[in-house]
């Protein structure tokens, strides 16, 4: 019996595996690197099934990385409270999306989601990595910089007229409190992605259709140019899956060859680790 987790800052998917089958649970996010121990402990405690006792956990999540080792021991620690009894594994997301993609193998994963990463994976482990950098210097091809050209679109009136003014009706935004999300808001990054579902309703639309597409080739142009054009490419995230075609389209107008592209990589994790039991 082993656990699997996949976590962001805002929710966390798990997979209990045992000989029976596979259970699965979806918690509010874990991300060490933000979040204070106690409410981490508490969403632990409360959420998760008190009745599992696995004998390993392997949990890739946000903020778990060598930029935050501390963040990354904490984790540790809390897990260990949480399952005395279990081996551990505390990895970041990014080396969780690699192996859910590539397992053995080697290319550049890629996480385009609220935020967007990617990292060069030896097979091994991720031996390249292009700052992310965030939503307000970076995070191309997420859903974070389709908010953010969207945004620009509509509040600037660069987007066609009746689009604006379905875009307002929709939402119910106005100039005052965009201005207040994105710059005094608590999670400015989840406001600007949480306008993707639009995007993605009018994409048949050229001009929400050119929009997206611009994104990801800022993706293509400025992180993934960073790494050996000869590596392939593979992506996971609800952005990445959503818009799948525009980022094939996009990647391969850069050279780039795209190998898999996954909504979230929780059963690649299964699959990995099946076969390291």
């Amino acid at each position: 019996m082993y656990l699997v987790a996949d976590s962001g800052a805002t929710k966390c998917d798990w997979a209990l595996v045992t000989e029976s089958g596979v259970q699965r649970l979806r918690t509010r996010g874990l991300n060490p690197a933000v979040q204070e121990a106690a409410y981490m402990r508490r969403v632990l405690a409360s959420e998760l099934g008190a009745d599992a006792a696995p004998e390993a956990v392997w949990f890739y999540g946000a903020g778990c990385s060598a930029r935050f080792p501390e963040a990354t021991a904490l984790m540790r620690t809390l897990l260990g409270e949480r399952f005395p009894s279990a081996r551990l594994g505390v990895e970041s997301d990014l080396l969780g999306a690699a192996r859910a993609l590539f397992a053995d193998g080697g290319g550049i994963a890629c996480i385009l989601g609220t935020g967007s990463n990617s990292g060069w994976y030896d097979g091994r482990g991720i031996v390249g990595n292009v700052p992310p950098l965030g939503y307000v210097l970076g995070d191309e091809g997420s859903g974070a910089a389709i908010g953010r050209e969207l945004l620009r679109g509509v509040l600037r009136e660069t987007l066609s007229p009746e689009l604006c003014a379905l875009f307002y009706r929709r939402t119910g935004l106005d100039y005052e409190r965009i201005v207040g999300e994105v710059y005094r808001g608590e999670a400015p990054s989840r406001f600007l992605a949480s306008l993707v579902p639009f995007a993605a309703e009018h994409i048949g639309r050229a001009e929400i259709r050119s929009l997206v597409r611009g994104v990801f080739d800022d993706f293509a142009a400025h992180v993934l140019s960073r790494y050996p054009s000869t590596l392939p490419v593979a992506a996971a995230g609800g952005v990445a899956a959503g818009f799948g075609e525009l980022l094939r389209e996009a990647l391969a107008a850069h050279g780039r060859r795209v190998a898999a592209i996954v909504r979230a990589p929780l059963d690649g994790l299964i699959a990995y680790h099946e076969t390291r039991r």
